[in-house]
């Protein structure tokens, strides 16, 4: 499962995760970050992982194309800190 929270303030528009990136949720969490960037305007977007537990490679995917639009991310814990840290790497070697 996961959960995704969005709070706006004037400066930002936040996607709190908690659970897991991997399917089926991959595709609700791929929803969610278009339809943020929409109606982002000049705010900057911050993803907070630190709530997240697992990542698949398709979700890796998903993170590598919200940092390549631009996102800011928040982690805490190694495990996703070095999913973060190697997106580029991982992505070639086994994003679908």
């Amino acid at each position: 499962m996961l959960k995704i929270i969005t709070i706006d303030t004037e400066v930002q528009r936040k996607l709190i995760l908690a659970g897991g990136i991997i399917d089926p949720w991959v595709a609700e969490l791929n929803k969610s970050w278009e339809h943020a960037c929409e109606s982002l305007g000049e705010r900057k977007l911050v993803v907070d992982l630190t709530g997240v537990t697992v990542i698949s490679g398709d979700g890796r995917h998903v993170l590598n194309n919200m940092k390549n639009h631009g996102a800011e991310f928040i982690c805490r814990g190694v495990y996703v800190s070095h999913v973060l840290r190697n997106l580029k790497a991982l992505c070639k070697m086994g994003c679908e």
